[in-house]
């Protein structure tokens, strides 16, 4: 497996974690999307620090004589995704809380 699609692998599987996740609290009634979206953001760093760590170790492995920025870039790369994502769930929190709170006004 290539360097990139070890990147879009952990990618892919850290948003489904989190995302499944969040939904799975969120209709459950037990965690608020938006309480899941700053949860989100506070787990980023941890994981991008992480993973750096993580790809940084594979990288010195397999070519030691490189400068091995492409395992910071990857982990940078991951972290902004996963931002972003977090970000979105804020955001849909934050966004179904004022509907909920319009539609209970109307009734």
């Amino acid at each position: 497996m290539s360097g990139d699609g070890l990147v879009w692998l952990i990618l892919l599987l850290l948003i489904l974690l989190f995302d499944g996740t969040a939904i799975h609290l969120h209709k459950n009634n037990k965690l608020s999307l938006w309480i899941s979206g700053i949860i989100m953001v506070l787990l980023v760093p941890i994981i991008g620090f992480t993973v750096g760590a993580i790809f940084l170790k594979i990288s010195r492995v397999v070519d030691p004589t490189d400068t091995h920025e492409g395992s910071a870039f990857a982990a940078a790369f991951i972290a902004m995704v996963l931002l972003a994502n977090a970000l979105v769930f804020f955001i849909t929190g934050i966004v179904l809380i004022i509907v909920r709170f319009f539609k209970t006004k109307k009734s």
